[in-house]
């Protein structure tokens, strides 16, 4: 089972997904990261500069297959409610930034 999480501030994506990670392991979630998030930071920094805004990420929150007990289901949503990370919102099933 997974569930969607967008990042809204790119240009802090490694911290963002330390973050996320430690508060997902709790629950035995772990955030599926990007391939190239020192390159996706360094993008969004850039736009940054040029007074644009990076465009959303979305990430996906999924059971951890290595975790001892992973029986809750996974919810992004509770997730943030319980622990909230700055710079991510759920997506909530909306698919708001493509799949």
């Amino acid at each position: 089972m997974t569930d969607r999480l967008i990042v809204t501030d790119v240009a802090e994506l490694g911290d963002i997904l330390d973050r996320l990670d430690r508060a997902a392991a709790g629950h035995g979630w772990r955030i599926r990261r990007p391939a190239d998030v020192p390159g996706l930071q360094e993008r969004a920094r850039a736009a940054q500069t040029r007074l644009r805004m990076a465009a959303p990420l979305v990430v996906v929150l999924e059971v951890d297959p290595d975790a001892v007990d992973a029986t809750d289901p996974v919810d992004a949503a509770g997730l943030l409610r319980r622990t909230p990370v700055a710079g991510v919102v759920a997506d909530g099933g909306r698919e708001l930034h493509g799949r």
